[in-house]
């Protein structure tokens, strides 16, 4: 059986005639590629095989060696093997998030609406985000790119728009794609009559008089047009007032608002301004040969398009006024940039055309009801929507800062008011959309005076403070300011959750919240011994408040979700995430520190250790310490000796056990256990130290009287304490990996929710002096406290912050869209690390916050040095 697929090209046909095709055949061998393109516009197959004219196709045939019909199906297929017609690489043209992507498809190119994308570009969105919705919504519709490509999928596009000259084109663009085949041949041949009639001396067909009285009264003395094709565009709207079919007429009037700009002394260059000299010179395009032009592509659209089963409906003009009730499914849409354009002022003579404009002050009306998007946009009218129901700190310091700067006032109020009025135009969308319904922006950047206006972040703010969750974040296309700043276009996907966490509290208020409140600072959370007792189953130098830690899991994760610590460090981090039942995952590259986290991580049970401990009693109660093993430990010199801390006795039974972890390399948690019981009791001040009287957090020089004190004896009371510590009903253990965290990471560790770390500071004690006691019992030897340093990353960013771009790359691809990377990082004056990190993170994620906390009222725990950090930053940084 064969099948059958008709691509049209324009120069097959005469002129003013329909168009005639090439029609490709399908035999029983190539049903899968058949079944692959049926659906596809001739628009799309001729940029698949990639020849926009007949002729193009017969030169690149000739060239292979192939005959048309063979040479197409060929280069169908190379495009369906390399999955080009799925959704995977969607985004990847840039020119698809342009109006200029849709060129040389239908419809899409019978309005040049510059501030559009392309009908390839909502395909991809909507396969992508919106798969199987059937009423798909744009607020801001402009030419109607969105709710008729919804339509040509066979579902509903519903659309508003404050424009009326946007509606009409969207109305006839519908009307094109639901013409039945019947009706299809008759309209373009109507539509083709009008362009001989307009070919034809004009003289006898009077000029449209209202239309001229429209003109003075709201554009006075501008003279945009010649008088000739002034004269022209009265005669021909003359003639369009006298077809008496109104679709026909509908159609016509968008070939004659298409020719009208490109018959005057006007021109598009971002916004509508007269030509310069040197335009000029270039000469105009006579409105008569557009408008035929014109004619002739609406009139082939008509013809190549098949019916459309789908429906286009208007639900309302402003999205400002919009009350959804329901009835949605998803919104894909473009808002208007916050950029300055009058969107209005833009098609101001096309309004005029369409008799929307009898006087000056129509246009300010429109303005009134419509975003404040641009400067002029700034109308007394508009004055008391700048103090909206949107509050939002990072607004109020751009706002500040513009007001400084701003060569015109009315540029913070744009931008106030822009956020307020975007906020009101989504409320409503949340009680409409259906659970998991999904709403879809494209939208841009901008900068004021120098000053970035991070128009996508505040957006998201505005979502999250509505209900919605960020699903995804996607830079779509990197743009450039005028003033030479790196600006970016991005396509945000907000999703409503489902029932029972719409009234949530988003991450930004609690974020919000806790630099405000510094709870970890408050009486209770400020205390040294706050959190689980766990938390102090080693000291440990260096180590993040729990209180911080619970803060920042509470805020960034929540009950129930996910996380990662690649700078595990004693685990304090990933333990309060599993002690509130999130999946908790984290890496260490420091044996001692590993062995720690490990144990907190996990759960062992009574019997696990008491067996672990029964075993390293008999072992330390037999084992003979050789004099290579004593000389090598004597070798590791820092404060003191080693052997300066014990009694000779307890010194033997610490080389014993040490020797005993050695050769028990398993990952058990039972071994971790006491392997972290026996780091905390090695050295310190208290009663259940095995050293001379010292320090917890780090070992300095030993004072007072050599004691034997019993190694099993203290381990054990110490043992029991922690297993007696109660984790909660929602504690979830946690998993650790050994290594470095630079190196790639685990399979397992995917789709999380955040990367939560405090990574060593620049400017601070290192970690491995610090602990270099509890590293030797680990299994260092002298040369290793030489080696094994250079590859901890404290000593490894002195070389440069490049260091970290492999936890920054790898944190992106395991994060969920929209998950959070969240720094705890050191200041000092000779270097801010949230500024560094920020540089090599811009390629993958953006700076949702940076935030410092001074530190100089933190207490020193008795060290004597605790490096140069005067403050603590907090980057947040967002996929």
């Amino acid at each position: 059986m064969q099948h059958h697929k008709t691509i049209y090209f324009s120069d097959l046909a005469g002129k003013h005639q329909g168009r005639r095709g090439l029609t490709v055949a399908f035999g029983p061998d190539d049903v899968d590629l058949f079944q692959s393109i049926e659906h596809l516009s001739s628009a799309r197959l001729r940029k698949l095989i990639g020849a926009d004219s007949f002729k193009e196709l017969e030169q690149a045939a000739q060239i292979a060696s192939l005959n048309v019909n063979h040479f197409c199906k060929v280069r169908l297929n190379e495009h369906v093997a390399s999955g080009l017609l799925t959704d995977e690489g969607a985004f990847k043209d840039q020119l698809q998030v342009t109006f200029a992507g849709g060129r040389h498809d239908p419809l899409h190119n019978w309005f040049p609406y510059l501030e559009g994308y392309s009908p390839d570009f909502v395909w991809e969105v909507y396969s992508r985000y919106c798969d199987g919705a059937e009423r798909v919504l744009d607020p801001f519709a402009g030419s109607g790119t969105t709710p008729i490509t919804i339509m040509g999928l066979g579902k509903t596009g519903l659309f508003s728009d404050v424009s009326p000259f946007c509606v009409h084109v969207i109305r006839a663009k519908a009307l094109a794609r639901t013409l039945s085949h019947a009706k299809r041949p008759e309209y373009a041949e109507k539509l083709m009559d009008l362009a001989m009639i307009a070919s034809r001396p004009l003289h006898t067909y009077p000029r449209d008089e209202r239309l001229d009285v429209a003109y003075r009264a709201t554009f006075g003395t501008s003279e945009f047009f010649s008088a000739e094709q002034y004269d022209k565009i009265l005669r021909v709207r003359s003639i369009l007032n006298n077809v008496e079919n109104a679709e026909i007429r509908e159609l016509a009037e968008v070939a004659a608002i298409r020719s009208l700009i490109p018959s005057s002394r006007l021109i598009r260059r971002g916004d509508l301004r007269f030509k310069t000299p040197s335009e000029e010179k270039r000469g105009t395009t006579d409105f008569i040969e557009t408008f035929v032009a014109s004619l002739e592509i609406v009139a082939n659209d008509i013809q190549e398009l098949s019916p459309s089963s789908g429906t286009v409906l208007q639900v309302g003009m402003s999205a400002l006024d919009n009350q959804y009730t329901g009835g949605l499914d998803a919104i894909i849409t473009s808002p208007p940039y916050l950029n300055g354009t009058n969107y209005f002022r833009n098609t101001k003579v096309e309004l005029w055309f369409l008799g929307h404009l009898t006087s000056k002050v129509d246009l300010s009306a429109f303005r009134d009801q419509a975003i404040t998007a641009g400067i002029n946009d700034v109308t007394k009218a508009k004055s008391k929507r700048r103090d909206g129901k949107f509050e939002s700190e990072n607004l109020n310091l751009i706002v500040d800062e513009i007001t400084e700067c701003a060569y015109d006032q009315r540029i913070p109020a744009m931008v106030r008011t822009y956020f307020n009025d975007m906020h009101e135009a989504l409320r409503p969308a949340l009680s409409a959309l259906p659970e998991h319904g999904r709403v879809c922006i494209d939208i841009g950047d901008s900068v004021y005076g120098g000053v970035h206006v991070p128009t996508d972040q505040l957006i998201v703010e505005i979502g999250e403070r509505l209900g919605f969750d960020l699903k995804d974040d996607i830079t779509l296309r990197e743009r450039m300011s005028r003033s030479g700043q790196k600006l970016r276009q991005s396509l945000l996907v907000l999703e409503k959750p489902s029932k029972g966490r719409v009234e949530r509290i988003s991450t930004r208020s609690k974020w919000q919240s806790f630099k405000t409140s510094l709870p970890h600072r408050e009486p209770g959370m400020a205390a040294r011994n706050w959190g689980n007792k766990l938390h102090s189953l080693c000291s440990y130098q260096g180590k993040l408040k729990p209180a911080i830690a619970s803060s920042l899991v509470d805020i960034f994760v929540g009950d129930g979700g996910s996380m990662l610590d690649p700078f595990s460090g004693v685990g304090t981090i990933p333990f309060e995430a599993s002690l509130r039942g999130a999946t908790a995952f984290a890496l260490e590259i420091s044996p001692s520190a590993y062995r720690i986290s490990h144990a907190k991580l996990t759960r062992p049970t009574r019997s696990e250790v008491d067996k672990v401990l029964e075993l390293l009693e008999e072992f330390v109660s037999s084992y003979q310490t050789s004099d290579e093993e004593i000389q090598r430990a004597l070798e590791i010199r820092f404060n003191k000796k080693l052997d300066d801390y014990f009694h000779p006795d307890t010194f033997h039974e610490i080389l014993a056990a040490r020797k005993f972890m050695m050769l028990n390399t398993s990952h058990s948690p039972a071994l971790s256990m006491v392997h972290a019981a026996l780091q905390h009791i090695l050295h310190g001040n208290r009663p259940y130290a095995l050293s001379r009287r010292s320090h917890p957090l780090t070992p300095y020089a030993p004072t007072g009287p050599f004691e034997y004190r019993s190694l099993m004896e203290r381990l054990r009371t110490k043992v029991t304490r922690s297993l007696e510590v109660d984790l909660g009903e929602h504690f979830q253990e946690g998993h650790i990996w050994q290594m470095d965290s630079t190196d790639p990471w685990p399979e397992e560790i995917a789709n999380i929710d955040a990367v939560i770390t405090s990574p060593p500071f620049f400017d601070s004690t290192r970690f491995y002096l610090g602990n270099w006691m509890r590293l030797w019992f680990s299994g260092w030897e002298a040369e290793d406290f030489k080696l094994q340093p250079q590859k901890f990353i404290d000593e490894r960013q002195k070389l440069g912050f490049e260091v970290y771009e492999p936890i920054i790359r790898q944190s992106r691809e395991r994060l969920k869209p929209g998950g959070f990377l969240v720094l705890h990082l050191g200041e000092s004056k000779k270097c801010d690390m949230a500024d560094e990190i920020s540089k090599v993170a811009r390629p993958f994620f953006r700076t949702f916050d940076v935030f410092s906390e001074s530190v100089e009222h933190c207490e020193k725990h008795g060290l004597r040095d605790k490096g140069t950090v005067t403050a603590h930053q907090y980057l947040v940084l967002q996929s």
